[in-house]
């Protein structure tokens, strides 16, 4: 990667860094490119330069997120049981929706997924490739007879990321919550849920 190259691609770090703490802080529609480019001591101008719009931030975001994601689940232990990856990826999820993200800026993202055509349009594909993932994992503790067999793995894994989304939310608006009180009792609830 040429010097050129490498600083663009770090400004666009620093930017998508700035961009998700503004969007945790303010919400996606409370916060403007102006303020975006502010927030890196950059004209408004040269900010289009690297992202055309917020959609593209926000695109962004969850494509790294969710690449992210998907190396953590390739990475797994493949002697480990694929029960306990199951348990071990949920919970990652939970304890961190990804750098830069937080988890009122994944709140944030949902929302604004549900009501922009485009991100939504991004959300679903990045989204249909996690749980395709996920759904390897599914078939794979099947197989093994560690889950029921005939639960239907694309079924469980929008059920599983559901549950995912809520407790993110339960973390973003409860300041009390914790979830590594609960990870224990959320384990046993999932593992049941799962068993044959």
């Amino acid at each position: 990667m040429t010097t050129r190259k490498q600083k663009k691609a770090s400004t666009q770090i620093q930017l998508l860094e700035s961009a998700a703490k503004c969007f945790s802080e303010k919400g996606f529609r409370g916060t403007g490119m102006a303020e975006l480019a502010n927030s890196v001591g950059m004209s408004t101008g040269n900010l289009y330069r690297y992202f055309p719009d917020k959609e593209a931030f926000i695109a962004t975001l969850v494509e790294d997120e969710m690449s992210g994601a998907i190396t953590k689940m390739n990475d797994l232990d493949d002697s480990e049981s694929p029960l306990i990856n199951i348990l071990s990826v949920i919970s990652s999820c939970i304890f961190d929706p990804g750098y830069p993200m937080d988890h009122r800026l994944w709140i944030e993202i949902l929302a604004e997924t549900a009501r922009n055509e485009r991100l939504r349009t991004v959300f679903k594909a990045n989204d249909n490739q996690m749980r395709t993932a996920f759904k390897h994992l599914l078939q794979d503790a099947m197989k093994k007879g560690l889950i029921a067999d005939d639960l239907d793995p694309d079924g469980t894994s929008i059920w599983l990321y559901a549950l995912v989304d809520g407790m993110i939310a339960r973390t973003a608006i409860d300041p009390d919550f914790d979830f590594s009180v609960h990870i224990d009792l959320f384990n046993k609830l999932v593992t049941k849920a799962l068993s044959k």
